[in-house]
Parts: structure tokens; C-alpha cells; sequence
């Protein structure tokens, strides 16, 4: 009977490690993209970055999963650059609402925008 007993618990651990933690986020190409951002800028440009993570985005809501903290804000940034403040605005609010510890970070950017006519810099 011990055996049998044994032989249970052995099989559950086993199959226990055999399936892995599950993440839950979708990370996907977003590292990356950042990465690239700061050490290889010409194969980053905000345009193609801006059309690689919303793509990112589509995939990862296709998967059930939740976008990684930080993207949408990211993407705000993006758009940004590429004078689209009406986009950057949706997307820092995004990220607020998604990510309500962003909050503080998100209203300081949005205010900053409002006090330079929809600019960030300088």
C-alpha cells in the first residue's frame, strides 16, 4: 500500500513540474524593442516601433493574456515623437486605467503635455 501511495505522489510532483510556470503577461517583442531603442536607434524608429507593439498588442489580447505593464505608456512616448498627441494622450490613459499604479507617473506626463500644448520636451 505504501508503495502504491508512494507511486501517486511521485507521479503528481512529476507532472506538476512538467507544465512550467505560466506567465502572465505577453511580453513578446517589447524588450527588445527597448532594448533596440537605446543602442540601435536606426532600427527603432518610433514609426516602426509604434507598428511592431501594436501588433504585440493584437497578438497578446488574442491570447487572453495582459499587456505588459509599461507598453501603453511606451507607445504614448511613441506617438509623442511622431507629434500625435491626441494617440499618446489615449495611450497614457490606457495605461492609467490598465495600470492604476501608473497613475501618478501618467497625470504628470498628462499635465505636462496640457502646460506645453501637447509637448513633453522641454
Amino acid at each position: 500500500m505504501k508503495k502504491i501511495v508512494l507511486t501517486c505522489v511521485l507521479a503528481l510532483g512529476l507532472v506538476g513540474c512538467a507544465t512550467g510556470p505560466q506567465s502572465l503577461y505577453n511580453w513578446g517583442s517589447y524588450p527588445h524593442q527597448t532594448y533596440l531603442m537605446y543602442t540601435a536607434p536606426e532600427k527603432a524608429t518610433p514609426s516602426a516601433q509604434i507598428t511592431t507593439l501594436e501588433a504585440e498588442i493584437q497578438k497578446t489580447q488574442g491570447k487572453g493574456l495582459a499587456v505588459p505593464p509599461g507598453l501603453y505608456a511606451h507607445l504614448g512616448l511613441l506617438y509623442l515623437q511622431e507629434n500625435n498627441s491626441q494617440k499618446a494622450i489615449e495611450y497614457f490613459q490606457l495605461e492609467r486605467q490598465v495600470y492604476p499604479e501608473s497613475t501618478v507617473l501618467m497625470d504628470r506626463l498628462l499635465q505636462k503635455m496640457n502646460a506645453n500644448g501637447g509637448n513633453t520636451k522641454s
